[in-house]
C-alpha cells in the first residue's frame, strides 16, 4: 500500500521560496510517469510550484539522466542563471547568477555536503549527480532558510536513500554506458523495495575515464603571451618571470603542450549509499550511510609547487634530492563517508502541524599527490573536514489566514590542510541559526514574510578569532493574474559571514596574523597556494557582506505555452573577493583578500510551446536565455562573470522512442575584469534519442545515444581559471543500456 505521507513537507522546505524554471507539459509527463510526483514540487507550505515566490530551476527525472555529468556545473549549465567554473574536466563547480563558490551552497537532501570545494577551485564537489532523483537550483538569495552560505543561491541534489514512502513493488534499475571523447565506461544501480513499514534503499555506481580529447591544443599560448603582457602592463611589472592566477607561464619549461587530448585528464570514480526507513501513516524516521572516491588528474602545469617557508622549502628540496626528482604531475583522491538521518512527524489536530528533522554527519578527506619522474609519489597536501550540519523545523497549523514554518539550523565543522599547500589554519567553524517563515493567503494574492539570525563562529587558534552575527529578512507577494498566470515581486536582505580562508589565509605562518600582514617583513613565511600560483593574504578585520536583493518576475503555468521571466537587481555591500594588488614575493604574486561594493544585475526568461500534442505523440519547443552583469560601485568589473547565453530544444515523445536537440549560443565576454582577457563565444549543439522496449509484463529495456559538443567547437569557458591551459571536452557521443524492473 502506498501510504499518504509520502515527504515530509518541512524536509523539503526549500519550496518556501520556489518556482521552477522547468516547465513540463501534460504530455510529456504521461510520458513520464516516475517523474510526475518529482516535477510536482510540494513547498512547505502545501502549495505547488506555480505558487511559490522566488525562481528555481529543475533538472528531474528523465531530462535529469539525459543531462547528467561528472559534475554539478556540467549537469546544470543549460538551465536559466547558473554556469559553471571548470577546473580541468575533473572540476564544475555551480555559478549562480554570476556567484559561486562561498555564495553557492550546495546540499544534499535539504543538509549540506561539508566538503572543501569552496577552499580552491581545484575541488571538486562532495556530491554525485548521477544518483540523483532531481536537482533544485535556487536563483538568488536563499539565506533566510539555508545560511550564510546561500546568499547567492542554492544547489540542493535530493534522491531517496532514505525512502519516505512504500513501495509497491520492488524497483530495480541498472545503467551501462560508453563515452568516446573519453572512453569513460559507467555504471549505476539502484534498488528500492518496501516490508511491511519498512523501506529500504539501495545504490551504487562507478565511473572510469582516460584522458579528454579536444580539437587541437590544449594551451593556448598566444593567450598567455598576451595575458602576460597585459598584466605587466597594467600592474606596472617589468620581468618576464613572474606569473598569475590564471597563467603559470614560469613553469612552462616543465612539460609539454599536448595536441589532440589534455594530459592528466583521466578520472575515476566510485560510491554507494545504503539506507532505510521505518514509515507510518503519520510520518516516517530513516537513517543512511554513504561512501565517495573521487580520484582526477590536474592539467600540467596547472598546479603550481613553490614554496616560501624557508624550512618547508630545505626540507622538501632535501626529500627531492634524496628520493625523487621533480613533479611532473598532480592527482587529486577526494573520500568522503556521509551518515544520514531524518524523520517527519505530522499531527491531525492541535497547533503543530507536523516537526522534521535532517541531520548529516560527514568524514571528508582531500589528497593532492604529486607524481615524480622518477615513478615515486607522495602527498603533497591534506585537506580534511569533519563535521554535520543540521535542521529542525516545525509547521504550525493555520492560524486565520496564516500558515507558517519555523526552524533551527546547527552545525559544527573541524577543517585542517597540512602539507605543503597549508596556507589555512586549522578551524573550527560553528553556526546556530534561527528562522521563521510565514505565509497570509488572501482571495488572488499571497503574501509572504520571514526573518533568520544566525552566529557565526571561527575559531583558529588566533588571538583574532572570528565571532560574530548576521540577519536574514525576505518578503515577497505572488498575484494571481488568472488561473494560468501570476506576477511577483520579491525583497530580501541577506548577510554572509567571511569565511576560514577569507580571514586567516597564511595568519598561521607569520608573527602577527591579527594585523594586515606586511610580506616585506615575512615573506619566508608564506605559503604559495597551488591551484591559483598566488600568495593569498586573509584579511580577519573583514565584515559580512550584505546582499540587497529585489527580484521581479511573471511566469504561465498551464495552457498550450508555459514559462517564466525574471529580472533582479542585487547590490552586496562589502563584497569579498581576492585582489591582485601587484605586489610581489619572489616574483610570486600576492593576493589579498578585500571587499568593495558591488552590484550584480540580469534578466533570466524561459518559453515553452506545444508545437503538437496527441494521445500518442508530442513535441515541445522551449526557449530559453539569461544574462548577467556585475561592477563594482567605484568602477570596474567584478573578474570571471558568465557570458550570456541564448538556447532552444526541441523535445519530441512517442510511445516507444523520444528524441531531442538542444543548442545554445554562449556569447562573448567583453566586460572584464582588471587583469582578464576577453573570451570568444561558442555554441554547443547536442542530440538525444532512446528507444524503449518492454520486456516481460514488468520490466523495461532502454537503449539511448547522446551527442554532445558535436560541432567539436573549441571551449575557452571566461569562468574557469583554466581556460588557458584546458579547454572544455571535444565531440563526444554516449551510447548506454538502461535496465528497469
Amino acid at each position: 500500500m502506498e501510504l499518504p505521507f509520502r515527504r515530509s513537507k518541512l524536509s523539503i522546505c526549500i519550496g518556501v521560496i520556489l518556482t521552477t524554471g522547468y516547465q513540463v507539459n501534460a504530455a510529456e509527463q504521461a510520458h513520464n510517469e516516475d517523474m510526475l510526483e518529482e516535477i510536482v514540487v510540494t513547498s512547505a507550505f502545501g502549495t505547488s510550484e506555480a505558487e511559490t515566490a522566488m525562481p528555481i530551476g529543475i533538472l528531474a527525472g528523465e531530462a535529469l539522466r539525459e543531462k547528467v555529468a561528472n559534475s554539478l556545473g556540467d549537469t546544470l549549465r543549460n538551465q536559466i542563471g547558473v554556469a559553471v567554473a571548470s577546473f580541468g574536466t575533473g572540476v564544475g563547480q555551480p555559478i549562480i547568477r554570476g556567484q559561486g563558490g562561498n555564495r553557492v551552497r550546495v546540499l544534499e537532501n535539504s543538509v549540506g555536503v561539508l566538503d572543501a570545494a569552496a577552499v580552491s577551485p581545484d575541488h571538486a564537489n562532495g556530491v554525485e549527480a548521477l544518483v540523483a532523483d532531481r536537482i533544485e537550483v535556487v536563483r538568488g538569495p536563499a539565506t533566510l532558510l539555508y545560511g550564510s552560505g546561500a546568499v547567492g543561491g542554492i544547489v540542493n541534489v535530493i534522491d531517496n536513500r532514505i525512502p519516505t514512502r512504500l513501495t509497491e513493488e520492488t524497483e530495480f534499475q541498472i545503467e551501462q554506458s560508453h563515452n568516446s571523447v573519453n572512453d569513460e565506461d559507467k555504471t549505476v544501480f539502484r534498488l528500492d523495495a518496501a516490508s511491511g513499514s519498512f523501506g529500504f534503499h539501495l545504490e551504487g555506481y562507478k565511473r572510469k575515464s582516460n584522458n579528454v580529447e579536444i580539437d587541437g591544443f590544449a594551451i593556448d599560448e598566444f593567450a598567455m603571451e598576451e595575458l602576460e603582457e597585459h598584466i605587466e602592463e597594467t600592474l606596472g611589472m617589468h620581468h618576464d618571470d613572474h606569473d598569475d592566477h590564471d597563467d603559470h607561464d614560469d613553469h612552462e619549461e616543465e612539460f609539454t603542450n599536448t595536441n589532440g587530448f589534455i594530459g592528466n585528464s583521466d578520472s575515476e570514480a566510485s560510491g554507494g549509499t545504503a539506507g532505510f526507513s521505518y514509515i507510518t501513516d503519520r510520518g516516517f524516521v530513516g537513517f543512511s550511510v554513504s561512501e565517495l572516491d573521487n580520484e582526477y588528474g590536474l592539467p600540467p602545469g596547472t598546479h603550481s609547487h613553490g614554496h616560501h617557508e624557508e624550512d618547508h622549502d630545505d626540507d622538501h628540496e632535501e626529500g627531492h634530492e634524496e628520493g625523487h626528482e621533480e613533479v611532473e604531475f598532480v592527482r587529486l583522491d577526494l573520500e568522503q563517508t556521509r551518515y544520514d538521518f531524518k524523520s517527519g512527524l505530522s499531527f491531525t489536530s492541535g497547533w503543530v502541524e507536523s516537526l522534521s528533522a535532517d541531520i548529516a554527519l560527514t568524514d571528508y578527506q582531500h589528497r593532492e599527490i604529486e607524481y615524480f619522474e622518477d615513478g615515486g609519489s607522495e602527498v603533497g597536501t591534506l585537506y580534511e573536514s569533519e563535521g554535520y550540519d543540521s535542521r529542525f523545523t516545525l509547521t504550525h497549523a493555520p492560524v486565520g489566514d496564516w500558515t507558517g514554518v519555523w526552524g533551527l539550523q546547527l552545525s559544527d565543522t573541524e577543517f585542517s590542510a597540512t602539507g605543503e599547500e597549508a596556507f589555512i589554519p586549522k578551524s573550527d567553524i560553528t553556526s546556530v541559526g534561527l528562522f521563521a517563515l510565514e505565509r497570509f493567503s488572501g482571495t488572488n494574492y499571497t503574501f509572504e514574510i520571514g526573518a533568520r539570525y544566525e552566529d557565526n563562529e571561527v575559531d583558529a587558534g588566533l588571538a583574532c578569532d572570528y565571532d560574530d552575527s548576521s540577519s536574514s529578512i525576505s518578503s515577497s507577494v505572488l498575484y494571481d493574474v488568472n488561473d494560468e498566470s501570476n506576477f511577483l515581486v520579491g525583497i530580501s536582505r541577506s548577510e554572509r559571514a567571511p569565511r576560514t580562508e577569507e580571514l586567516f589565509s597564511n595568519a598561521a605562518n607569520v608573527e602577527s596574523p591579527c594585523a594586515l600582514i606586511d610580506h616585506d617583513d615575512h615573506n619566508d613565511e608564506l605559503v604559495l597556494h597551488a591551484a591559483t600560483n598566488l600568495l593569498e593574504i586573509g584579511n580577519a578585520n573583514l565584515d559580512s557582506e550584505t546582499s540587497n536583493n529585489f527580484e521581479i518576475g511573471y511566469r504561465k503555468h498551464s495552457g498550450s505555452w508555459t514559462g517564466e521571466i525574471s529580472a533582479y537587481y542585487n547590490n552586496i555591500d562589502d563584497f569579498i573577493f581576492l585582489d591582485i594588488t601587484g605586489e610581489e614575493v619572489e616574483e610570486q604574486m600576492v593576493a589579498r583578500y578585500t571587499a568593495r561594493d558591488a552590484t550584480f544585475k540580469g534578466i533570466e526568461a524561459q518559453v515553452s510551446y506545444n508545437i503538437f500534442e496527441s494521445s500518442e505523440t508530442n513535441a515541445v519547443l522551449t526557449v530559453f536565455g539569461d544574462m548577467v552583469e556585475a561592477e563594482f560601485d567605484k568602477g570596474g568589473n567584478v573578474p570571471r562573470i558568465p557570458s550570456s547565453k541564448l538556447g532552444a530544444e526541441i523535445r519530441y515523445f512517442g510511445n516507444d522512442w523520444s528524441a531531442h536537440v538542444h543548442v545554445t549560443r554562449h556569447g562573448e565576454q567583453n566586460d572584464v575584469g582588471r587583469l582578464e582577457l576577453e573570451t570568444d563565444g561558442y555554441t554547443l549543439l547536442s542530440v538525444y534519442a532512446d528507444y524503449h522496449l518492454q520486456v516481460g509484463a514488468q520490466s523495461e529495456v532502454k537503449l539511448f545515444v547522446r551527442g554532445d559538443n558535436l560541432l567539436d567547437e573549441e571551449i575557452r569557458n571566461h569562468t574557469s581559471l583554466l581556460k588557458n591551459y584546458a579547454p572544455d571536452s571535444g565531440r563526444a557521443i554516449t551510447l548506454g543500456l538502461r535496465y528497469e524492473l
